[in-house]
């Protein structure tokens, strides 16, 4: 593929845009149900047992694929020699579908006025023009399924090294911490990749080992999700000094990973939850517990008034991860306060997040996950975000953006 033009850009973006949002939503139902299925489990043989269940019907589904797009998911399922991330290389591959099997239609929107079609199911516009839609809609499945197979095996790879044990795993946990978060706060200035999901996959195997099941290392899981969770708030909200570190791809693939192992592998931490940890969280909560006597003397709140609050000074962006500038943070604002919380939340807020990318206000690589988490701070709790071509009229929405 040679060097696009900008009009040939935008349409492939459009596509990749669509692509994105089908393969997350798909994700995200699949993250739900995944859930379930170990709620509703009795012991952590079953967990194990629905897990191998799993692998099972992911890697049957990928063997009878659609034959069009085999030899794509096989590029994505063959080890890189360029160790190229999973992110990266999905992005590459779908170009390459979008690119080969819908030429004729790529060619045919670089001479339309995509805005004409975002008002319109995107299965209806490709069927409208005259394109087959199965072929997109079976690229997109299966590239969900290929993600489903690697989450679902990595729980149950049994390490094979005979040399490993259970102070060998936390020593390579703590090291690959400890350098996360010294890259993060500067004290050094490089970061290789760490691969934390299958240290975990170990670390959950070597503790529920008898030898070493104990209460001490059962808390010490627990610690280890609370520094991932404090890794992930960090990573979305720029808490720390490094704000170079995002331009390192390995650190932001390692952050990524740690978000999604603080949030789809919950079950396993908390399997591992010692009796008073459980307690703590059943026991029903009184005022007592907000009343009980501190050492530390009152501390006097200088309350300012709302005026002063929202006044936010010109270089200070509280969400650089996200905004491009303090300018598109407060633009974001002013959206806020104006579309603020309603039943229209998840067709308000997608039109927000793909706007606002639009216009380079959010930064371009910026994950609909990431948005999604960032919207509830705001108080916006959304499980997905919509496609920009399943939003209906935006005439009022768009007034309302050009406006403020």
């Amino acid at each position: 593929m040679g060097k696009l033009s900008d009009k040939e850009q935008e349409v492939l973006d459009f596509l990749l845009d669509f692509v994105n949002m089908e393969i997350f939503s798909i994700e995200q139902q699949e993250r739900d149900l995944g859930r379930l299925d170990y709620s509703l489990c009795s012991d952590d043989a079953e967990k194990q047992t629905i897990t191998t269940k799993k692998v099972q019907k992911f890697k049957k589904r990928l063997s009878k694929c659609n034959p069009i797009i085999a030899g794509y998911l096989n590029a994505l399922t063959t080890p890189d020699p360029l160790n190229t991330e999973f992110e990266e290389l999905r992005e590459i591959i779908t170009k390459n579908f979008l690119y080969t099997e819908y030429y004729e239609l790529f060619e045919e929107l670089v001479n339309s006025d995509i805005k004409d079609l975002e008002r319109y199911q995107f299965e209806s516009v490709i069927e409208s023009l005259g394109y087959d839609y199965k072929p997109l809609k079976d690229f997109v499945q299966g590239v969900c399924d290929v993600n489903s197979y690697f989450t679902y095996k990595s729980f149950l790879d049994i390490p094979n090294d005979s040399e490993l044990n259970y102070d060998k795993v936390v020593k390579k946990l703590n090291d690959a911490f400890f350098k996360l978060e010294a890259f993060m706060s500067g004290t050094i200035n490089d970061y290789k990749h760490f691969d934390f999901n299958t240290a975990f996959t170990e670390l959950f195997y070597f503790t529920r080992k008898s030898e070493n099941y104990n209460y001490e290392n059962c808390k010490r899981v627990g610690q280890y999700w609370g520094l991932t969770e404090q890794i992930r708030v960090d990573y979305d909200k720029t808490n720390f000094d490094n704000v170079k570190a995002y331009n390192n791809k390995a650190f932001c693939h390692d952050c990524d990973v740690i978000t999604s192992i603080a949030w789809d592998r919950i079950e396993e931490f908390n399997s591992f939850q010692t009796p008073d940890e459980v307690e703590e969280q059943t026991r029903k909560k009184t005022i007592s517990d907000l009343m009980k006597p501190t050492t530390k003397s009152p501390v006097v709140v200088k309350v300012e008034s709302k005026e002063t609050e929202n006044k936010l000074p010109s270089e200070d962006n509280p969400y650089p991860r996200i905004f491009t500038s303090v300018g598109a943070y407060i633009k974001f604002k002013n959206l806020y306060d104006e579309f603020e919380k309603s039943n229209q939340n998840l067709a308000n807020y997608s039109f927000v997040f793909h706007r606002m990318k639009k216009d380079h206000l959010i930064y371009k690589d910026l994950k609909q996950l990431e948005f999604i988490d960032f919207l509830s701070s705001f108080e916006i709790h959304l499980d997905r975000l919509k496609p920009i071509s399943q939003l209906g009229n935006n005439d009022l929405r768009e007034g309302i953006y050009n406006r403020i």
